[in-house]
């Protein structure tokens, strides 16, 4: 890979969650580590790489590490979709990480999100809200797609907004390699709607919903100038 400096990375598991950043990135320049592919370009003349780690924590922590490795980052973001666990959390909801941990690994550490990303996140809801729900809260990451009361004995553990299979892991890798970084996902089956069914069902609109989201996050840093491109 060529070293790019100061880039903004967007991680997310599967392509379908990529997809809409895929189809608005400008310029985009594609580039492969063994099966990594990355994506180079603009999106609304702002700098980013995208990527896909593939699924599950150790997947993820690897994938990451390479990218960190071969691209000179500023900031990490992550986006794709989730099951939802907290009470007031619905199919196409989306949550904002303000800490990540793990539910079902020894690794009881609990790590933050950025806090000027954070910020940069709430002025962008603020000015420009989504026209679906957006939460700020803990997402947890395991080994294993959650169903049915599995939900439950998570929420009464550990009370995270939702779950998935990745995010820890990145949250993880960066803070090991001091770069700035945070989640944003959205629900695609909860308690109440869970099952693969439900989660292929609504994969491809709540992955949509995650790009509206960090989208608004670019165009704030944009305003803020940090990190965009010449016009």
């Amino acid at each position: 890979m060529e070293s790019v400096k100061g880039m903004t990375l967007i991680i997310c598991a599967l392509k379908a969650e990529a997809k809409p950043f895929i189809k608005a990135i400008k310029k985009s320049k594609t580039t492969r580590n063994g099966k990594l592919k990355t994506y180079h370009g603009t999106i609304d003349n702002f700098e980013v790489v995208i990527a896909c780690c593939g699924v599950g924590l150790e997947t993820a922590a690897a994938s990451t590490q390479t990218l960190i490795d071969n691209y000179e980052i500023t900031r990490i973001i992550m986006s794709g979709t989730a099951g939802g666990i907290g009470k007031k959390i619905d199919i196409g909801h989306t949550i904002i990480s303000t800490e990540l941990l793990y539910h079902d690994n020894s690794n009881d550490e609990v790590f933050i999100a950025d806090s000027g990303l954070l910020e940069s996140f709430k002025n962008a809801v603020k000015k420009n809200p989504p026209v679906h729900k957006v939460h700020f809260g803990r997402i947890s990451s395991g080994g294993k797609f959650i169903t049915g009361d599995t939900f439950a004995s998570i929420a009464k553990k550990y009370n995270p907004l939702c779950v998935d299979m990745e995010t820890a892991a990145v949250a993880e890798v960066c803070n090991k390699n001091n770069i700035p970084f945070i989640a944003v996902r959205s629900v695609t089956d909860t308690r109440e709607k869970s099952g693969m069914f439900t989660f292929f069902r609504y994969m491809s609109s709540s992955a949509k919903n995650s790009f509206i989201v960090v989208k608004k996050l670019l165009s704030e840093l944009k305003e803020t100038h940090k990190g965009c491109t010449p016009e």
